[in-house]
């Protein structure tokens, strides 16, 4: 990736010569010294510089990475924690991420995941013999060099001699790939820890699947502490393997040199499924959506846990007393790369359209990055001067002179306009009566079915039509993310295979499409067809860099508070696109109307 406007052109002596991948806390750069060595540069974005508390934590990256030495693992050059910009060059390792691999090729099978089991066992004794604690092993701190898999990203590893940083209120690391001690005690972890993440990481790269896969980050740490794995599609030997690692008690997980030897007897040739599991294709795709545990409730089940962010089309369900107790962030910034190093949070998508996508996607124009933009999709109105990008209700006509997105409700009824669709095309609950989204008095639309799928994709690709007889360049499916509201019903299967056709007919119109919000669905971004983000409130909920990660930075965000703005702002004003919006998004002229930008 070139890089982008306000970027460095050298830092410590070394040249600057593209971006390979960003996150919350930096970018890491392709650097060049004067001798022309190639070396991945992680530099700390300004704002965090002036952070003691993060140039302690980076201090003590740069030493876990110097005292790890292997065969496995990407090595330091050099660094200067101390310097205006903390930075540091590790050396450059051409290749593909895991969670690209398994997202965009499918799972592994045989002698290379057997290569990568072993590989893996290899550079965590590599790790922890020196000391060291990962903390974060997961697809996208994995690249996949020729010689076998590489482990990266020391950001929020911990040296068992070293004091742990006392950060309140917060965890760090990636949810589906953490310990359950890693919630419960996160100063205490041992080298266990990264066994029960290994555990995951298998399953992941042999399925497609997440072992732990909520609908939230929330969620998704009920289930590593108190839920078992879901294992399905794992064969023999490795479902017994992953059942050791992913003990929930550290004493009961193997050490590294028991789990070398069982991992030896993985077949060099391609694993059988497991019985009942999905074929390969199917399984890389799936995503187990999981019942809520009880205490929480999701709305159509009788709950007042979920809550939304109650402003723009989204929501969340949330643990509330897991949520009281933890806030997950992200401090790492991961080196990755699609052929080289691409940067990718929890996992990483391709940039690319999937290799099924039709021809005429070729022609298909994804809005330009990091520009002036406008969201009117409660109204439309004249674009402010210097806008490049607007989005609008498909009822409305485009704005001329700009960029073009067409929004429409492709998974809820429109308020009001249920009658529109066939009775048998809404959502019903045990009871018969139609299921609500209560928020905005939506029906929601049921997509369980392949057939209900096609008639519904049928309707939508008319309005879809429509976008593009007006003059729209792309469309904006909204509310892709119902089903984390509706969990009791719906599942994330259902709503990537409806979306699957929805972007297919758009890309044969020529248009592009937006995946919007829907994090947990960001690692199925290039098999689903989506070509950008429309993510609201990133800044608010600290997911800007996941999304920017897995969307090559085109990322249209929209906050609807002075705090999210200011950390969107803070974080990604020299990267994405970004405009706040009052609640309602009314049109300018009208009561309550609010735009503002960084």
């Amino acid at each position: 990736m070139s890089l982008s406007p306000g970027d460095l052109d050298s830092i410590g002596g070394y040249a600057l010569v593209g971006r390979l991948g960003s996150g919350g806390m930096g970018v890491v750069y392709l650097g060049r010294s004067a001798s022309g060595r190639q070396v991945a540069v992680k530099v700390v974005h300004a704002q965090y510089a002036q952070d003691e508390e993060f140039r302690t934590r980076f201090r003590q990256e740069v030493a876990a990475v110097r005292r790890v030495s292997g065969a496995f693992t990407a090595p330091v050059v050099d660094a200067d924690p101390d310097a205006e910009r903390p930075w540091m060059a590790t050396l450059y390792v051409p290749g593909r991420t895991l969670s690209d691999i398994v997202a965009n090729d499918g799972p592994l099978r045989g002698r290379e995941l057997r290569a990568l089991a072993l590989g893996l066992v290899e550079a965590l004794r590599d790790i922890h013999r020196a000391g060291v604690v990962h903390r974060d092993l997961k697809p996208s701190n994995v690249l996949m060099a020729e010689d076998g898999p590489r482990v990266i990203d020391f950001g929020i590893s911990h040296a068992v001699d070293n004091e742990a940083l006392t950060v309140t209120g917060r965890l760090i690391g990636t949810p589906p790939f953490m310990s359950p001690e890693q919630f419960t005690a996160p100063r205490d972890v041992t080298a266990a820890s990264d066994v029960f993440s290994l555990g995951s990481l298998l399953v992941y790269a042999a399925t497609g699947n997440r072992p732990f896969d909520g609908s939230s980050p929330y969620l998704t740490g009920y289930q590593v502490m108190y839920e078992a794995p879901v294992l399905d599609g794992v064969a023999e030997p490795l479902r017994s393997i992953a059942e050791r690692c992913l003990d929930k008690d550290p004493a009961g997980r193997p050490a590294l040199a028991e789990l070398h030897r069982m991992l030896q007897t993985l077949p060099d040739s391609a694993a059988q499924v497991a019985p009942g599991a999905d074929s390969a294709d199917t399984s890389r795709q799936a995503s187990h959506t999981r019942p809520v545990p009880q205490g929480l409730a999701a709305e159509g089940e009788g709950g007042t846990d979920r809550t939304r962010t109650g402003y723009g089309r989204r929501g969340r369900l949330i643990l509330v007393g897991l949520a009281t107790a933890l806030a997950i962030t992200g401090l790492s910034i991961t080196a990755v790369n699609t052929g080289s190093h691409q940067n990718s949070a929890s996992p990483s998508p391709d940039a690319s359209p999937p290799a099924s996508a039709p021809a005429s996607a070729a022609t298909v124009t994804p809005p330009p990055q990091h520009v002036r933009w406008d969201y009117q999709i409660g109204g439309a109105y004249t674009p402010p001067t210097g806008v490049q990008v607007v989005s609008r209700s498909f009822e409305d006509a485009p704005a001329p002179g700009v960029y073009n997105i067409c929004n429409l409700n492709a998974f809820q009824a429109q308020e009001d306009a249920e009658g529109d669709w066939d009775s048998d095309l809404l959502l019903r609950d045990a009871n018969g009566d139609v299921v609500y989204d209560k928020d905005w008095d939506e029906a929601v639309l049921d997509i369980r079915t392949d057939a209900k799928r096609q008639r519904i994709a049928a309707k939508v690709n008319t309005w879809i039509d429509e976008c593009a007889a007006k003059g729209y360049k792309a469309v904006e499916p909204d509310n892709y993310d119902t089903f984390t509201r509706f969990p009791k019903y719906l599942t994330a299967d259902q709503a990537k295979a409806l979306m699957k056709l929805l972007s297919a007919h758009a890309h044969e119109k020529g248009l592009a499409i937006a995946q919007k919000n829907t994090l947990e669905l960001v690692p199925y971004r290039a098999s689903v067809g989506l070509d950008f983000a429309v993510v609201e409130e990133c800044g608010e909920w600290n997911e800007c860099g996941e999304f920017a990660e897995a969307f090559d930075n085109n990322v249209l965000a929209v906050e609807y508070t002075a705090k999210g703005l200011s950390a969107a702002c803070s974080g990604w004003s020299s990267t994405l696109s970004i405009v706040r919006r009052d609640q309602s998004v009314v049109p300018k002229g009208a009561s309550g109307y609010l735009r503002q930008t960084c």
